[in-house]
């Protein structure tokens, strides 16, 4: 469903259902999907596929917390999502009565992003994706969403002859986000062998989604989140990526579903401008892009490639 603006997913099932760490509803194996409706059909979904006299609850869905693939199937009642793997359970953000559904919300906002800033960090890799994030609150398309910097390792992340750069808080939750951008440069190559800030990375909720610029996809593998996975960083680091367990590809973005990596440097702003396309659809993307004169983006047709 990336370039579509997301909603809420809804999945009916009876009340005396247990939801497991991962669920994996009987659909799943007879079918190879798990049904879902969009808020608009839950209740003509379970008029259809459910008795009059069923006692049904509604699990509340975060697309953004899902590790795997959505698809939109076309049917008489419109649009009808059909998730392709178990649910984690971290997913499931409420359980709903059936007349609770009308008034819960429709599409998904407030998205929660952490910036993982570093000793010897590139700050262009930061700044160059929290640019254009950012802009999904200060331009109006979702005033709810939150964008913080916080630190892998001291208070003082960067600096340059007359500036400096703190930040506040040093390696908090990062269960509290949503999505989680690393930056690259110098400071990776001690990072990676820092165990504190490898297990606060390895950590993260696998089912979220997370990013990295340039070298910050060698922290992401030394804590173990690339195994196997295609993955970039920049020109001269491939063969450190694959030596940290990622099939490493000469791209300025691969995604991996919730596992987001760009190239070197410049790529941030390709990373920022994807991943506004990933939370908010194409329509914002292309218009934050505008905004930012990267015309590239802001018109797909006069991309190169």
């Amino acid at each position: 469903m990336i370039g579509r603006a997301p909603e809420w997913l809804y999945h009916l099932l009876p009340r005396a259902e247990v939801v497991p760490p991962r669920y994996a509803p009987a659909s799943l194996g007879s079918e190879g999907f798990v049904h879902a409706s969009l808020r608009g059909a839950v209740l003509d979904s379970a008029r259809l596929h459910f008795p009059p006299t069923a006692d049904l609850v509604v699990l509340q869905i975060d697309p953004r917390r899902l590790d795997v693939e959505v698809t939109l199937a076309d049917t008489p009642r419109g649009p009808m999502p059909h998730l392709h793997g178990a649910i984690p359970r971290d997913a499931v953000r409420a359980t709903l009565e059936l007349d609770e559904v009308a008034s819960a919300p429709e599409r998904v906002t407030g998205t929660r992003v952490a910036f993982v800033a570093f000793a010897g960090m590139t700050l262009l890799d930061l700044v160059g994706a929290l640019d254009p994030l950012s802009r999904l609150a200060s331009m109006g398309f979702d005033p709810e969403s939150t964008f913080t910097v916080v630190s892998a390792d001291a208070p003082g992340v960067w600096s340059a002859p007359g500036a400096t750069l703190t930040v506040a808080e040093v390696r908090p939750p990062l269960d509290a986000y949503d999505l989680v951008v690393i930056p690259g440069g110098h400071g990776t190559r001690a990072l990676q062998g820092d165990a504190a800030v490898l297990a606060w990375l390895a950590a993260y909720p696998h089912n979220r989604l997370i990013a990295s610029v340039c070298t910050g996809s060698l922290l992401l593998g030394a804590a173990g989140r690339l195994r196997g996975r295609r993955a970039t960083t920049h020109h001269r680091e491939m063969d450190r990526l694959a030596e940290l367990g990622a099939v490493a590809v000469r791209e300025r973005v691969v995604d991996e579903g919730q596992l987001v990596t760009a190239g070197g440097v410049t790529c941030a702003l390709d990373l920022g401008i994807h991943l506004v396309r990933r939370l908010a659809g194409d329509e914002v993307a292309r218009a934050i892009a505008a905004q930012m004169e990267l015309p590239a983006f802001a018109d797909p047709a006069r991309s190169s490639g």
